[in-house]
């Protein structure tokens, strides 16, 4: 039991991660191809995005970190189970 729910809580993180990372990639295209207003300023899909660049790095490390200690805690218990 505890150990399916260590190894749900890293597949939920490695799921977040690679959510995350999709949403970077989609930021990059849209700063690529340098849509911009009329006026020549950025279009607001390009600054939402690049706004929430601090914000998506946030989420990554702490899902990192997540997955790590549920890493730490599994091995943990695998090593505990053999004894």
């Amino acid at each position: 039991m505890a150990i399916s729910s260590v190894t749900s809580a890293m597949h939920t993180a490695l799921s977040s991660i690679h959510r995350i990372s999709q949403r970077v990639d989609q930021i990059a295209v849209n700063v690529a191809s340098g849509s911009e207003s009329e006026a020549g300023e950025s279009s607001p899909l390009i600054n939402s995005g690049i706004m929430d660049l601090p914000l998506l790095k946030h989420q990554a490390a702490a899902n990192v970190k997540v997955f790590e200690t549920a890493e730490s805690l599994f091995n943990t218990l695998l090593t505990q189970r053999r004894k």
